[in-house]
Protein backbone atom coordinates (compact mmCIF):
# COMPACT_ATOMS: atom_id res chain seq x y z
CA UNK A 1 0.00 0.00 0.00
CA UNK A 2 1.42 3.55 -0.62
CA UNK A 3 1.76 6.20 1.79
CA UNK A 4 0.09 9.17 0.85
CA UNK A 5 -0.18 12.46 2.20
CA UNK A 6 -3.48 13.74 4.42
CA UNK A 7 -5.00 16.32 1.81
CA UNK A 8 -4.29 19.62 2.87
CA UNK A 9 -8.09 21.09 2.29
CA UNK A 10 -11.05 19.25 1.40
CA UNK A 11 -14.09 21.45 0.69
CA UNK A 12 -17.87 19.91 -0.18
CA UNK A 13 -20.21 20.95 -3.13
CA UNK A 14 -24.16 20.66 -3.07
CA UNK A 15 -26.62 21.98 -5.82
CA UNK A 16 -30.76 22.30 -6.43
CA UNK A 17 -31.47 20.92 -2.80
CA UNK A 18 -35.07 22.48 -3.82
CA UNK A 19 -36.35 21.92 -0.66
CA UNK A 20 -40.05 22.22 -0.39
CA UNK A 21 -42.48 20.89 2.68
CA UNK A 22 -44.60 19.77 -0.28
CA UNK A 23 -45.86 16.26 -1.20
CA UNK A 24 -44.01 14.78 -4.09
CA UNK A 25 -44.88 15.51 -7.28
CA UNK A 26 -43.61 16.08 -10.89
CA UNK A 27 -40.86 18.82 -12.50
CA UNK A 28 -42.31 21.24 -14.48
CA UNK A 29 -42.35 19.18 -17.60
CA UNK A 30 -43.96 16.62 -15.76
CA UNK A 31 -41.59 13.89 -16.89
CA UNK A 32 -39.71 13.12 -13.79
CA UNK A 33 -40.77 12.95 -9.99
CA UNK A 34 -39.74 15.18 -7.60
CA UNK A 35 -39.09 14.24 -3.69
CA UNK A 36 -39.38 17.74 -1.90
CA UNK A 37 -39.37 16.77 1.67
CA UNK A 38 -36.95 14.13 0.99
CA UNK A 39 -34.23 16.59 -0.11
CA UNK A 40 -33.88 17.50 3.17
CA UNK A 41 -32.62 14.08 4.31
CA UNK A 42 -30.61 14.34 1.08
CA UNK A 43 -28.58 17.38 2.58
CA UNK A 44 -28.31 15.40 6.08
CA UNK A 45 -26.57 12.71 4.38
CA UNK A 46 -24.17 14.74 2.54
CA UNK A 47 -23.83 16.98 6.09
CA UNK A 48 -22.65 13.76 7.86
CA UNK A 49 -20.27 12.68 5.02
CA UNK A 50 -18.84 15.92 5.04
CA UNK A 51 -17.97 15.65 9.14
CA UNK A 52 -16.55 12.47 8.01
CA UNK A 53 -13.88 13.60 5.76
CA UNK A 54 -13.16 16.82 8.09
CA UNK A 55 -14.40 19.13 5.32
CA UNK A 56 -13.80 22.72 6.29
CA UNK A 57 -15.83 24.99 3.24
CA UNK A 58 -19.21 23.93 1.37
CA UNK A 59 -20.62 25.80 -1.71
CA UNK A 60 -24.01 25.48 -1.94
CA UNK A 61 -24.24 26.08 -5.68
CA UNK A 62 -28.13 27.84 -5.33
CA UNK A 63 -31.56 26.72 -6.14
CA UNK A 64 -31.66 25.89 -2.09
CA UNK A 65 -35.67 26.08 -1.91
CA UNK A 66 -38.00 25.35 -4.64
CA UNK A 67 -40.00 27.79 -6.38
CA UNK A 68 -43.10 26.14 -5.23
CA UNK A 69 -42.88 28.06 -1.35
CA UNK A 70 -43.55 31.39 -3.03
CA UNK A 71 -47.01 30.12 -3.73
CA UNK A 72 -47.74 28.93 -0.43
CA UNK A 73 -46.12 31.79 1.46
CA UNK A 74 -43.59 29.19 3.07
CA UNK A 75 -40.42 30.77 1.44
CA UNK A 76 -38.92 32.14 4.76
CA UNK A 77 -40.03 29.29 6.47
CA UNK A 78 -38.32 26.94 4.15
CA UNK A 79 -35.28 28.90 3.71
CA UNK A 80 -34.81 28.91 7.80
CA UNK A 81 -35.41 25.10 7.63
CA UNK A 82 -32.27 24.14 5.51
CA UNK A 83 -29.98 26.97 6.83
CA UNK A 84 -30.60 25.03 10.24
CA UNK A 85 -29.25 21.56 8.96
CA UNK A 86 -25.95 23.76 6.94
CA UNK A 87 -26.05 25.44 10.81
CA UNK A 88 -25.18 21.23 12.08
CA UNK A 89 -22.28 21.54 10.03
CA UNK A 90 -18.98 22.82 11.43
CA UNK A 91 -17.53 23.76 7.88
CA UNK A 92 -17.92 27.12 6.21
CA UNK A 93 -21.04 27.59 4.24
CA UNK A 94 -20.76 29.78 0.96
CA UNK A 95 -24.13 30.27 -0.99
CA UNK A 96 -24.45 31.07 -4.85
CA UNK A 97 -27.70 32.34 -5.68
CA UNK A 98 -29.92 30.24 -8.25
CA UNK A 99 -33.09 31.14 -9.78
CA UNK A 100 -35.17 29.40 -7.22
CA UNK A 101 -33.82 31.60 -4.81
CA UNK A 102 -35.06 34.79 -7.14
CA UNK A 103 -38.16 32.78 -7.63
CA UNK A 104 -38.74 33.73 -3.83
CA UNK A 105 -36.91 36.29 -2.64
CA UNK A 106 -36.07 40.14 -3.94
CA UNK A 107 -32.63 40.62 -4.09
CA UNK A 108 -32.94 43.06 -1.48
CA UNK A 109 -34.37 39.89 1.07
CA UNK A 110 -31.19 37.83 -0.41
CA UNK A 111 -28.60 40.46 0.61
CA UNK A 112 -30.19 40.54 4.39
CA UNK A 113 -30.71 36.78 4.12
CA UNK A 114 -27.80 34.06 5.33
CA UNK A 115 -27.56 32.96 1.89
CA UNK A 116 -25.14 36.42 1.49
CA UNK A 117 -21.82 34.76 1.67
CA UNK A 118 -20.09 38.17 1.02
CA UNK A 119 -21.51 39.57 4.44
CA UNK A 120 -20.75 36.58 6.03
CA UNK A 121 -17.35 36.23 4.93
CA UNK A 122 -16.94 39.70 6.65
CA UNK A 123 -16.41 41.46 2.74
CA UNK A 124 -17.88 44.47 4.44
CA UNK A 125 -20.54 47.30 3.25
CA UNK A 126 -18.40 48.08 0.24
CA UNK A 127 -20.25 45.16 -2.06
CA UNK A 128 -23.09 45.34 -0.27
CA UNK A 129 -23.50 48.92 -1.92
CA UNK A 130 -22.44 47.69 -5.02
CA UNK A 131 -25.09 45.35 -4.81
CA UNK A 132 -23.35 41.89 -5.73
CA UNK A 133 -25.26 38.48 -5.11
CA UNK A 134 -23.11 35.98 -5.16
CA UNK A 135 -18.70 35.24 -5.31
Amino acid sequence: MEDRAPPVFAFGIIADIQYADIEDGLNYLRTRKRFYRNSLQLLRNATRRWEEQRVRCVLQLGDIIDGFNKSSSASEQALHTVIGEFDKSSADVHHVWGNHEFYNFCRETLLASPLNSAAKAGSGSDLLANDIYAY
